[in-house]
């Protein structure tokens, strides 16, 4: 990637979390922590339905959060 496309690249991925799943909770834990947040609103770019849902149930599962009973995250298959 030349010079002036990984600039822009690299804007573009500011303030984006990604990596591994221990690499992920740890940054979000850190953003938390100093922004005093209650919440967290997660979005992917993944266009892929099936792909979509798999990054959500990693992360929860990474932040060992479950499903309210009678919720469920489906692929729309």
């Amino acid at each position: 990637m030349a010079g002036k496309e990984r600039t822009h690249y690299e804007d573009a991925l500011r303030g984006h979390l990604h990596g591994t799943a221990e690499e992920v909770v740890e940054e979000l834990a850190e953003i938390v922590a100093l922004s005093g947040a209650d919440e967290v609103l997660v979005t992917t770019s993944t266009y892929d339905r099936a792909d979509l849902i798999d990054s959500y149930r990693r992360l929860a599962d990474a932040l060992g959060l479950r499903l309210a009973e009678g919720n469920r995250l489906e692929s729309g298959t």
